[in-house]
């Protein structure tokens, strides 16, 4: 468009024109270089940015924690969305303030480490045996790389390390354990005198003027949130799989490769004798090294045992003593040449000399601990499912490429995408600001999106929405309520049973109070409910910390009151679930520590470590966010 400018157009005016265009131009970068292009940043740790979508993911991962916590009884409206959201952030924050002093200390991990742990985690298993094709699939499945998922185990390997260090820094001395046993053990005599709300609804009479009152000063109780109806279409890699056709043929090449997965990873029994050579060793050395292996496997072909040839000339000081054995291992453990070599032998087999940046090795196969896979009849519809998962995976990929492009050039429709995917446009109930309970819609994404300005004000098809286990969806706004409070005349059942409670409740305390002030002042627990006809006496009895035939507040109320020599009796108030109660104790008895069992202090002693260390280690978190710059940027959560 400039070149066509210029050629037809000549002096000041060519100046001005491309001057009125330049400036937009300049301002749309400079908007982008500052403003909500890429992926916002919702925090800073000295200058270490937390990106909104790395927000987003540990906010899922800790709705899915307490999903799995709650299982049937999760219900996403008892949780605030943006408390839990910013719990989330913290998280991220101190993750981030202790990999910074982890890296500023040199805390690291070793490669063989990071292998091992990857290889016990179950979700990478097959059969009980780690499977290389699994473990990339699945990482490819969630958009990662292998580098990136083992650089994140070594992040938390070191995070491990660093929170070890400072917890095992705790000591609990002897002295501490024999009070806390005395008062882990203790056991006190106390009685109480119940006083039930109920028995008080007869002087409770409120009246329209108070509950109106009450109403108006307890609106938040009787609010509506906003709410919206949505119409989408959702792409979802395992309702497709259930439609994807996998031949027998497909099945029995998955089972084949599953085998040979299988028996790569098998463990083997390796023994090995090295002939060491420099780094920077010479053509010459290098042969003369060489030679020195094929020395030693005649040796061995002679009739000399391995171990013996080993002790003898290995230069490996770590299993040269135990006839080379290198014990089992797995191709991970070792070199890829070493590996290669040993896994290419058959039990009893000697190798040619061997060529790694360690010098030459003569390997020797004694075992081999292969791991059978299940007969194909029994995993045949694992396999299936496995293969028609992984290709619904990638047509609902292809597919969100499509679904993206024609919900932009057809804002207001979602029919034309329905149709070339061939998918049901489906429509939602009313949906809240903390999302549905379950189903297709239960996803954070979709809740922040629904309720965002730009589709609100406009209806139009939301950008394509990329939701858990590899699902795309694209939603419209089609209806909206604002938030409003529900009337009074709707709710004055609810308001003049809220008041009640309340009123009736503040009796029972009122009383149970004094009567534990009455206590307190010298007067018997029997004397000082003369005056109160509700009470209901409950007699002494003796009762350990964890006495679960007592009401809860009872128990918890006597072992907090503080008992004096002067004054054996102590009263406070507790909570019940119907009301109040006025609880007195009357003596105590402390354990004795000497009998305990060892063992039992052992345990106590390694609990109270582990408290103490969990104590330190937020102390530590504390310090680290006192001395670091935390920016946290408000309007990005």
């Amino acid at each position: 468009m400039l070149l066509a400018i210029r050629d037809k157009t000549r002096g000041w005016i060519a100046y001005v024109i491309v001057g009125l265009l330049v400036v937009p131009f300049a301002l749309f970068g400079l908007y982008n270089y500052i403003g909500n292009g890429g992926d916002p940043t919702v925090a800073s740790i000295d200058g270490e940015e937390i990106t909104r979508t790395q927000l987003d993911q540990a906010y899922r991962a800790r709705q899915s924690e307490l999903r799995q916590m709650l299982g049937d009884r999760f219900d996403p409206a008892l949780f605030d969305t943006d408390q839990l959201r910013r719990e989330a952030l913290q998280q991220l924050i101190d993750q981030q303030l202790l990999i910074n002093h982890a890296r500023e200390r040199n805390l690291s991990v070793s490669n063989d480490q990071v292998a091992n742990t990857i290889r016990n985690q179950s979700v990478f298993q097959v059969d009980g045996a780690f499977s290389v094709q699994r473990y990339r699939d699945l990482l490819a499945q969630n958009g990662l790389t292998v580098e990136r998922y083992e650089a994140s185990v070594r992040q938390d390997l070191v995070l491990g390390l660093l929170r070890q260090a400072v917890q095992r820094s705790t000591f609990t001395s002897d002295t501490e354990l024999n009070r806390i046993l005395a008062l882990q053990g203790q056991r006190r005599e106390l009685a109480w005198a119940a006083l039930s709300g109920d028995d008080y609804r007869a002087n409770v009479d409120p009246q329209p003027t108070e509950l109106r009152e009450w109403y108006a000063q307890n609106t938040q109780r009787f609010q509506l949130p906003e709410q919206v109806r949505l119409r989408y279409i959702m792409l979802d890699p395992e309702a497709m799989a259930e439609q994807v056709e996998v031949s027998a043929d497909d099945i029995q090449a998955r089972y084949q490769t599953r085998q040979a997965e299988v028996s790569e990873a098998a463990e083997r029994e390796v023994r090995h004798i090295l002939i060491e050579v420099p780094a920077q060793a010479n053509e010459q050395t290098l042969e003369q090294a060489r030679e020195r292996a094929l020395a030693a496997r005649q040796r061995i072909q002679a009739g000399e045992s391995f171990a013996q040839v080993a002790q003898a000339v290995s230069d490996d000081p770590g299993s040269a003593n135990n006839g080379g054995d290198l014990g089992l291992i797995q191709p991970a453990d070792v070199v890829p040449r070493f590996a290669e070599a040993a896994w290419a032998l058959s039990p009893g087999e000697v190798s040619e000399p061997v060529r790694t940046d360690f010098g030459w090795h003569l390997i020797e196969v004694t075992d081999v601990r292969a791991t059978e896979l299940a007969p194909l009849a029994d995993i045949r519809d694992q396999l299936r499912d496995s293969i028609a998962l992984e290709r619904a995976e990638r047509a609902v990929f292809e597919q969100g490429n499509t679904l993206e492009t024609l919900a932009f050039e057809y804002p207001n429709d979602l029919e034309p995408a329905a149709a070339e995917l061939d998918v049901e446009v489906q429509e939602s109930d009313w949906l809240t600001p903390t999302g549905a309970s379950d189903g297709p819609l239960a996803d954070p994404a979709i809740q922040r999106q629904a309720f965002s300005d730009d589709l609100l004000t406009s209806r139009e098809n939301s950008d394509l929405i990329e939701l858990e286990d590899g699902r795309y969806a694209v939603i419209r706004v089609v209806d909206y309520q604002s938030p409003q409070r529900e009337a009074f005349a709707d709710v004055r059942e609810r308001v003049e049973q809220a008041v009640m409670d309340e009123r009736t409740r503040e009796q029972a305390r009122a009383d149970a109070q004094t009567i534990a002030q009455a206590v307190n002042d010298g007067a018997s627990l029997t004397d000082a409910t003369q005056g109160v006809t509700n009470a209901r006496l409950n007699a002494p009895q003796w009762s350990e910390r964890n006495e679960r035939e007592l009401p809860a507040g009872v128990r918890e109320t006597a072992f907090r009151l503080p008992v004096s020599g002067s004054n054996p009796a102590s009263a406070g108030v507790a909570r019940l679930a119907d009301g109040w109660a006025a609880v007195v104790v009357t003596q105590v008895e402390n354990a004795d520590p000497s009998e305990v069992t060892a063992e039992q202090r052992a345990q106590l002693r390694q609990s109270m470590n582990t408290i103490d260390g969990q104590t330190a280690f937020r102390a530590v978190l504390a310090s680290l966010r006192e001395q670091a710059e935390v920016r946290v940027f408000e309007d990005r959560i």
